[in-house]
């Protein structure tokens, strides 16, 4: 294998709690040939100092410090144009990543030229406590294309992008999809090249209080709305208000309106996106006819309309008994009597 320069891109603000494990885990890679990206975005803490301290024992360690806080998306649009390797690993101040990781990203890139994007599954763990939980995703290019219809399934913090995906395909994290930035970035990528997520754990994700997915929920659940209109001009898809409704309703499999009139909107665009699969090749129509039909049951299960659900879910095409496990039955069950009550 070649060891061709990796740049970790890791932008900093207000870090010092966690900074230090989390800087130490990626020097302490089993790959050597990388440069750390460290950008402070105007901490007002210790970040600055923990930074500086590790910049001057690792010449690997490189620090720029923002005149202001630009704030996630132009730290890191900045970033990129700091980078010299020819891969670009992502990480977060405030995650941990395991000493194989960007050894086995880049033995991955370097056999598979097609692919420009590589990330890992992943555990995430709270502050405090010893336990974590694995969280997986697709591994195959051709389901990963239908699980991002929903869902970002490339887990940020542990991707190595290559570099080509900015400086040729001319993709940039951008402020229209703020706090989904990373969810766009992989939408667009895979209408023009290929994405896989390695099938092993390589990155320790910590959850907190204070992270954008807490504190920016609200907003990240109507910017996802953004992301999906990406699909759906790919796609052929209505893309006005209500449409998009119809599709989040789907992706977060909760009802926004408790009728079945609704849930049959929802069936109808399930349908169509099978109908536009099928007409396209755009992903493996076994993934995608599995994922909807799981949807599909997850909707009718949060559909707060209670027993007379049941008529409605079962005679459906999308109903696949053989895509439910007894525990997928069991949570079912339990939310339509709760909503009979």
């Amino acid at each position: 294998m070649e060891n061709p320069l990796v740049s970790v891109l890791f932008p900093c603000y207000n870090v010092e709690k966690y900074v230090e494990k989390a800087l130490l885990s990626l020097i302490n890679q089993t790959y050597h040939n990388i440069e750390i990206i460290t950008i402070n975005d105007c901490s007002s803490d210790g970040t600055k100092n923990i930074l500086e301290k590790y910049a001057q024992i690792d010449n690997r360690v490189k620090l720029y410090n923002n005149e202001v806080n630009l704030k996630l998306i132009k730290t890191l649009n900045k970033g990129i144009g700091l980078c010299s390797g020819k891969y670009i690993a992502r990480m977060d101040a405030d995650d941990i990543s395991l000493p194989e990781r960007i050894e086995k990203q880049v033995r991955f890139l370097e056999k598979n030229s097609d692919y420009d994007v590589v990330s890992t599954m992943f555990y995430a763990f709270k502050n405090g406590t010893k336990r974590k939980s694995l969280y997986r995703n697709p591994t195959k290019f051709e389901d990963l294309q239908a699980a991002l219809l929903f869902n970002s399934v490339i887990c940020h913090p542990a991707a190595m992008i290559r570099k080509t995906l900015f400086t040729e395909l001319n993709l940039r994290f951008e402020d229209a999809y703020i706090h989904v930035e990373d969810y766009a970035l992989w939408s667009k990528a895979l209408y023009l090249t290929k994405l896989a997520n390695l099938d092993e754990a390589m990155l320790m994700y910590r959850v907190h209080e204070n992270q954008i997915s807490t504190v920016y929920n609200k907003e990240q659940s109507e910017n996802k709305k953004e992301v999906f209109k990406i699909h759906c001009e790919k796609l052929n898809l209505p893309v006005d208000s209500h449409s998009m409704d119809i599709y989040a309703s789907v992706a977060e499999c909760v009802p926004s309106v408790s009728s079945l009139d609704y849930l049959g909107e929802c069936e109808r665009f399930m349908l169509l996106l099978l109908d536009r699969n099928e007409e396209k090749r755009f992903c493996s129509e076994t993934y995608l006819e599995r994922l909807l039909s799981l949807h599909w049951l997850r909707l009718c299960a949060n559909s707060r309309i209670g027993l007379n659900v049941l008529k409605t879910c079962f005679e459906s095409p999308l109903y696949k008994k053989v895509n439910y496990t007894v525990w997928d039955y069991i949570i079912f069950y339990i939310n339509v009597r709760q909503s009979q009550i």
